[in-house]
């Protein structure tokens, strides 16, 4: 197995803003467009699906890296209609929504396996399936039809999109 610490050029009792700055360095010297190596970027996206892989609570950190240097990112992910009332649409609201979402397995830690068997709680995928509390705020003067898109970051899950639209009942 890599050491990681060894890898980024970093000590063990190196910090969260140390490895992220190390991290940064590495991608940066390894991106085709500055260094013009095809096979430095290969490497460096090897070494992060790697460390996505062994270290699961670190994805969402390692994510948002690969999109800032990278591009990409989460798409937008449909859910069903948002039901407001005439008064709800004219004034303003706040409605409760309840999204399926995908969370990390508290059993095994995201890793999908427990010892040397698979987690039974997610069958080894490492992710369970959950719902998760949205207050979703309908802006004043809304109108029907009218889509909405947020992000929702929570612990243990990756950060998605949401394309709402708004039906006015």
């Amino acid at each position: 197995m890599r050491d990681y610490y060894d890898v980024l050029g970093v000590s063990p009792d190196a910090g969260a803003d140390e490895i992220k700055r190390a991290h940064r360095q590495l991608t940066r010297r390894y991106h085709p467009d500055i260094s013009g190596d095809e096979a430095g970027v290969s490497v460096v996206d090897c070494l992060a699906d790697e460390v996505a892989i062994d270290f699961p609570s670190v994805s969402t950190v390692l994510d948002r890296m690969r999109h800032a240097f990278f591009g990409g990112g989460p798409s937008a992910r449909p859910v069903p209609d948002v039901l407001v009332t005439p008064q709800e649409a004219f004034w303003g609201a706040v409605v409760l929504l309840s999204l399926p979402i995908r969370r990390m397995c508290p059993h095994c830690g995201g890793r999908g396996e427990v010892w040397n068997d698979w987690c039974d709680a997610c069958d080894g995928g490492g992710d369970v399936p959950a719902r998760h509390a949205v207050h979703l705020r309908i802006p004043p003067g809304v109108l029907d039809g009218t889509r909405v898109r947020f992000r929702v970051s929570a612990p243990g899950v990756p950060e998605t999109v949401v394309d709402a639209r708004i039906v006015i009942r």
